[in-house]
C-alpha cells in the first residue's frame, strides 16, 4: 500500500512538473499576446466558469475514486450512473446560462464582452465532466499513467496552437484573441477525452443494465456526494462572487471600474498564479491520499496516522522551499514569466501566509477520505463567511484594493485551523 502510494505520487509529481512547465510557457505566451486587457477579461469570467464546472460535475469525481477503490466489482455501474447524472446536469446548466449570459455579463460582470466567452466555456463543460469521470476511474484503480499522458498531451497541443495561431487572432482584437484561446481549451478537452478512452480496459465486464441509469444507485451517489458538492459549491461561489463583490463595493467607494478590473487581473492573473505553482504537487498528494486512506480506514486504521503525518510533512517541506525561492527571486520570476512586475506588491504581502495555504488541499482530501464530508462543508462555509464579511468591512473602512489580500489571509488561517481541529477530534474519538 505504502509503496504504491509513493510510486504513484512520484509519477504524478513528475507528470505534474512536466505539465506545469508546459503550462508556464503557455501562460507566458498568452499573457504577453493578450496583454493586461485580455488577461483581465479571462480573470473576470473565470470565477463564473469555475462555479459552472463544479455544478456540472456535482463533485462526483472525488466520490468515484473513493467508491471504485472500495467496490471494485461495481465499477461499471458507478461509471455509467455518474455519466448520466453529469450529462443531465450539463444539459440543464448550458440551457439556462445560454439564455441569461447577456444580462449576466452586462449587469453583473459589467463587461458585455464576457457574454461570448461564457458561451464558449459552457460548451467545454460536458467534455470536462466526462474526462473527470474517466480520470476518477483511473485514480480509483490506482492507474495514473493514462491521466499523466492525457494531461501532458493536452498541454503540448495547446502550446502548439497558441504559438501557431493566437498572434494572428489577437491582431484583429483583444476579444478575438481571448475567444480563440478559449476555443483552444475546448479542442484540447476533446483530445484529452479520446486519449483517456484509448487507455480504458478492452475487456470490461459490462452488462446491458450497467449502461442504463440506476435510479436507486444514482440517488445514493448524489446523497453521498452532496456534502462534498455543497462544500465545492461554496468555494466556487466564493470565487465566483469575489470579483463581483469587490468591483461593486470599490465602485461605490469611488474607484473606477477599469482600475479595479486591471488590478484584479494583476492579483489573480499574476500574483496568485505564481503562488499556486505548487498546485501540481498538492494535487498529486491529494488524488493519491483519497483511495489510499479509503482502503485503510476499514482494514488497518493504525496505519492512517503515520501516512497523514508523512503527507503533511512533505507538503510543508516542499512549500517552504518554494516560499524561500519566491522571497529572493519572486520579482525576477514574475518579470521573466509575464514581462511585468505589476502584481509583485500583492505577491509580497501574501507570500508569508501561503505556507499554510498549501496545507489546505491535503487536509480537505484527508477529511473526505475519512468520511468527514460534513466537516469539509463546515470549513468551506465558515471560511467563506469570514473572507467576504472581512472583505466588506475592510473596503468600508477604506483599505481599498488591499482589502482582498487581508481577507484572503484570514480565510487561509480559518481553513487550516478548522482542518487540524477536525482531524484531531476525529482521531481522538476513533481511537477511544
Amino acid at each position: 500500500m505504502k509503496n504504491r502510494l509513493i510510486i504513484n505520487t512520484f509519477y504524478l509529481i513528475i507528470g505534474g512538473l512536466i505539465t506545469k512547465v508546459l503550462g508556464f510557457f503557455i501562460k507566458i505566451l498568452y499573457t504577453r499576446y493578450l496583454k493586461a486587457d485580455g488577461v483581465s477579461l479571462i480573470t473576470l469570467v473565470f470565477p463564473t466558469y469555475t462555479l459552472l464546472l463544479t455544478i456540472s460535475t456535482l463533485a462526483l469525481p472525488t466520490l468515484i475514486s473513493k467508491l471504485i477503490a472500495e467496490h471494485k466489482s461495481r465499477k461499471s455501474k458507478i461509471i455509467f450512473t455518474s455519466f448520466w447524472i453529469c450529462m443531465i446536469t450539463n444539459i440543464v446548466l448550458i440551457g439556462l446560462f445560454f439564455l441569461f449570459s447577456n444580462y449576466f455579463s452586462k449587469n453583473i460582470l459589467h463587461d458585455a464582452r464576457c457574454s461570448t466567452l461564457i458561451k464558449i466555456l459552457l460548451i467545454t463543460l460536458p467534455f470536462i465532466s466526462i474526462t473527470s469521470i474517466i480520470k476518477a476511474y483511473f485514480f480509483g484503480e490506482e492507474k495514473i499513467i493514462p491521466v499523466i499522458f492525457s494531461n501532458i498531451s493536452e498541454e503540448i497541443i495547446k502550446l502548439f496552437l497558441i504559438i501557431t495561431f493566437l498572434r494572428k487572432f489577437i491582431m484583429k482584437s483583444t476579444l478575438s484573441g481571448v475567444k480563440f484561446y478559449l476555443f483552444i481549451s475546448l479542442f484540447c478537452e476533446i483530445v484529452s477525452f479520446f486519449i483517456l478512452f484509448l487507455f480504458l480496459p478492452k475487456k470490461f465486464n459490462i452488462s446491458k443494465l450497467d449502461y442504463k441509469y440506476d435510479n436507486n444507485f444514482g440517488i445514493k451517489m448524489i446523497k453521498t456526494s452532496f456534502p462534498v458538492l455543497i462544500s465545492k459549491l461554496i468555494n466556487s461561489f466564493g470565487f465566483f462572487i469575489e470579483p463581483i463583490l469587490l468591483t461593486n463595493l470599490l465602485i461605490c467607494k469611488g474607484l473606477p471600474s477599469k482600475y479595479i478590473i486591471l488590478n484584479y487581473g494583476y492579483y489573480q492573473g499574476y500574483a496568485i498564479a505564481i503562488l499556486t505553482i505548487p498546485s501540481f504537487f498538492l494535487m498529486s498528494l491529494s488524488n493519491n491520499i483519497i483511495p489510499a486512506i479509503s482502503k485503510l480506514k476499514n482494514k488497518n486504521k493504525e496505519k492512517i496516522k503515520p501516512l497523514i503525518k508523512k503527507v503533511l510533512s512533505l507538503t510543508i517541506t516542499g512549500s517552504l522551499v518554494f516560499i524561500f525561492i519566491l522571497m529572493f527571486f519572486g520579482k525576477s520570476i514574475m518579470y521573466y514569466l509575464y514581462g511585468t512586475t505589476s502584481g509583485f506588491k500583492y505577491l509580497k504581502v501574501l507570500l508569508p501566509f501561503f505556507t499554510l495555504f498549501y496545507l489546505e488541499s491535503p487536509i480537505i482530501s484527508i477529511l473526505q477520505s475519512l468520511d468527514q464530508e460534513s466537516k469539509v462543508f463546515n470549513i468551506s462555509l465558515i471560511s467563506l463567511v469570514i473572507k467576504y464579511f472581512s472583505l466588506t468591512i475592510l473596503i468600508l473602512l477604506n483599505f481599498g484594493f488591499n482589502s482582498i489580500l487581508y481577507s484572503e489571509i484570514l480565510s487561509i488561517f480559518s481553513v487550516v485551523y478548522l482542518g487540524f481541529y477536525y482531524l484531531k477530534k476525529y482521531f481522538y474519538y476513533s481511537f477511544q
